[in-house]
């Protein structure tokens, strides 16, 4: 029985022993006077190749002009809404919903190139309240 009581005793002085050794400092070196990174590795050329990719899309950008209400009907249009996309350079995508009885002319089918007239709804939000298709040459 006596035995039994030793036991936590033990126990205590191994956790105390463990912590103690355990929670040490890693060494440090001392490295003395160092030379900079930059005698070593080649020059960082990132920022200018983002420079120069930054500048060929502002060129294209300004190049492409898109229309204001003239785009290609997306596939992504459904009964409620309908998808459209920039004309000429379908870079943008914009989803709009549609009025009760929207007027049709001619084909107005996924990636027909259509005028679209919208109706401003409370001041706020649009709707497209008619679709026309345009003859691209």
């Amino acid at each position: 029985m006596r035995k039994i009581m030793f036991l936590p005793a033990f126990m205590l002085l191994v956790i105390v022993g463990g912590m103690l050794t355990s929670c040490r400092f890693a060494t440090s070196y001392k490295d003395g006077d160092t030379i900079a990174a930059s005698e070593f590795e080649p020059a960082d050329t990132s920022l200018a190749s983002s420079r120069l990719s930054k500048d060929i899309l502002k060129r294209v950008a300004q190049a492409v002009v898109d229309s204001t209400d003239i785009f290609y009907v997306g596939t992504g249009s459904t009964k409620q809404f309908l998808q459209l996309v920039s004309y000429p350079s379908k870079r943008d995508t914009l989803v709009y919903g549609k009025t009760l009885h929207i007027k049709v002319k001619g084909s107005a089918d996924f990636n027909n190139v259509v005028r679209v007239r919208f109706y401003l709804l409370n001041g706020k939000d649009s709707l497209v309240s008619a679709v026309e298709q345009v003859v691209v040459d």
